[in-house]
């Protein structure tokens, strides 16, 4: 019987492979970065604010919202764990950074970009290096290069700011900044408290962190609504008891607040994805991908050297 999550060797990745009628909803733990590529067929995706079609050959990032997927069981997909936690020396603050890649046509983000089409290129090679048991050495050298590229090109500063979120030195600015109001989500905080921990102005962190961000209040709105959706699906809280736990000041600002990030109450997303359903996943074997890799691999070659320069579909 095929493992349902199979880690390799000794290495920060994991990955599943399978084809899917119906996956329940599901919330990653914290320091965990999914990557779902579909390798055949296609596959539905719902997850907060957002629904999405995976065609083979796309992929999509998720780290901390809860998700579920559909569709007709004739797909092929793999899901790549990375424990974000084996690179905080590297990244201190990096279990909570928050990622955003959508690299499938059905975006309102630019796709593809040269970034997209080198992490498919990445994500192909590396899924086919270990199904011809390579070595946990490399896998590991290949799973650190794939985070790089997720700090230095996915990061949602980058969603939110674009080239405006500056240089290495100004991201690690911002992902400090990030790392206290999520170490502090559950405090009283304000502007001035940040202001002072970082040596700022209230008017200069002010906007900052609009033109770098969202805002301070959209930051902390978000931060909290975020931490609710597993209260919300795990527990049997009230909705009271929840807005209190996250740090919500009253349970008017905190249906406010997610009304804003999840596009519904917390009552309704509660409703949706904390519904029970039979898991239908059929769990394969990385060998069943030996074909469909090859396949993608020979179409990512053309496409990347024949039929892109400079960005653009010739």
């Amino acid at each position: 019987m095929a493992e349902k999550i199979r880690r390799i060797g000794d290495t920060p990745l994991s990955i599943s492979v399978y084809s899917v009628e119906e996956a329940p909803t599901k919330i990653n733990d914290r320091g965990i970065l999914e990557i779902i590529f579909c390798l055949k067929g296609r596959v539905r995706f719902s997850y907060a604010y957002e629904e999405f079609t995976l065609h083979a050959g796309e992929y999509i990032s998720v780290d901390r919202d809860a998700y579920y997927l559909y569709g007709d069981g004739n797909n092929l997909l793999v899901s790549f764990y990375f424990d974000l936690a084996c690179y905080k020396s590297k990244y201190p603050f990096i279990c909570n950074n928050l990622f955003v890649c959508e690299g499938l046509a059905e975006t309102a983000m630019d796709y593809p970009r040269e970034e997209h089409r080198r992490l498919k290129g990445m994500l192909i090679a590396l899924l086919k290096f270990i199904s011809e048991n390579g070595s946990a050495e490399k896998v590991a050298g290949a799973s650190e290069r794939i985070v790089d590229m997720f700090v230095e090109r996915f990061d949602i500063f980058f969603f939110h700011a674009g080239a405006g979120a500056g240089d290495k030195k100004g991201l690690a600015k911002l992902h400090e900044i990030n790392d206290y109001l999520h170490s502090h989500m559950k405090e009283k905080v304000c502007i001035g408290d940040i202001a002072a921990r970082f040596n700022f102005t209230e008017g200069y962190m002010s906007e900052y962190l609009r033109k770098m961000s969202v805002g301070f209040r959209g930051m902390m709105s978000y931060i909290r609504a975020n931490e609710s959706e597993t209260y919300l699906l795990r527990t049997n809280k009230t909705i009271l008891e929840i807005s209190e736990e996250c740090g919500f000041s009253d349970v008017k600002y905190y249906y406010s607040a997610f009304k804003r990030w999840y596009k519904c109450t917390p009552k309704q997303f509660r409703e949706q994805y904390g519904k029970v359903s039979e898991e239908k996943i059929r769990y394969l074997d990385i060998i069943d991908t030996k074909d469909i890799l090859e396949k993608l691999l020979t179409d990512h070659y053309m496409e990347t050297y024949l039929f892109y320069s400079d960005g653009k579909i010739l």
